[in-house]
């Protein structure tokens, strides 16, 4: 049986036609400049969680302190402490600013996906057209309160992936047994999982997250089944970026620690745009093989 490989490629080269044509390139950077706005915010609001729940217990402070040993270079880990230190004692404040900032930079995040994934699906936002200005007033604070648990939500499937899959791959053996005494009871065994059903499981939940993300993403509903391929090609590729490059990236970052927060930026500034390529190549290709079942592609597709 011969195996037309032109055919089985055409949709790939049509959603790099579609990518390129609709400067998804530039879209990826926007997307990579809110993100970057937003980590700085989301890393007050934690840094001030953290220092709630630590409040005056020194062994579990020197604890974390150990346990952020484990990751960091060796040169970040006094700032890390004085840093921690000092929101501990003052912490709430900062909180409630980071979260006022998470809040506009995240907003600003959705927005910008939004606007990418309505060009590619209908060449512009959708149902705009003759609105109130109390309809613009109640879309602003929709979109807002939106994007934030968007945010929120698939955060923590980030997280729950990256504790499936990329502490056990990149990190060292004291620091996956000091993270397993942390976590709760009930998912501790995800710890004792083989590489095969660590694989499948981190598969799984970047799948769901990216489904998830990839639906509520455009102005009007777009059917699950013509977001599925997407959300695959998706899902996979970060996960296969993830076991491939993770070694890569702490390697590099630790050996270029000497260019400080400016090299860490930078590295940080390069995942994102490629997280947010990636991401626009799948909405592509989903688009590619809906065909104009959802509305329509933004622009003729090459014959």
């Amino acid at each position: 049986m011969v195996v037309n490989w032109r055919c089985r490629f055409r949709p790939f080269w049509k959603a790099y036609a579609l990518w390129m044509r609709a400067d998804c390139v530039d879209l990826s950077a926007a997307f990579a400049y809110h993100t970057l706005q937003s980590f700085f915010p989301a890393l007050l609001i934690a840094l001030s969680v953290a220092s709630r729940l630590l409040g005056r217990d020194v062994e579990r402070f020197d604890r974390l302190i150990l346990l952020v040993g484990q990751v960091l270079p060796a040169a970040l880990l006094p700032t890390f402490e004085a840093t921690l230190r000092r929101f501990t004692s003052q912490g709430l404040g900062a909180g409630l600013l980071g979260l006022v900032l998470l809040v506009l930079s995240a907003s600003n995040i959705y927005l910008t996906l939004q606007r990418g994934a309505d060009r590619l699906w209908w060449n512009r936002p959708f149902g705009l057209d003759h609105l109130r200005w109390t309809q613009h007033l109640r879309r602003f604070l929709a979109l807002r309160l939106k994007a934030l648990l968007l945010l929120l939500v698939v955060g923590v499937l980030i997280v729950v992936d990256q504790l499936v899959s990329t502490v056990r791959l990149i990190s060292s053996r004291g620091f996956h047994e000091l993270l397993q005494s942390y976590l709760p009871d009930s998912i501790r065994w995800l710890a004792s999982l083989s590489f095969g059903l660590n694989l499948v499981m981190s598969l799984l939940v970047s799948f769901c997250a990216t489904l998830l993300f990839l639906w509520m993403l455009p102005s009007r509903r777009i059917p699950l089944r013509s977001l599925l391929p997407g959300a695959l090609l998706v899902s996979a590729s970060l996960t296969l970026s993830n076991l491939l490059l993770g070694r890569s990236l702490l390697a590099l970052g630790l050996r270029f620690q000497a260019y400080g927060v400016v090299g860490a930026v930078l590295l940080f500034t390069l995942w994102v745009w490629l997280l947010g390529a990636v991401i626009y190549f799948g909405q592509c290709y989903s688009v590619v093989l809906a065909g104009a079942a959802a509305g329509g592609p933004s622009t003729p597709l090459p014959r």
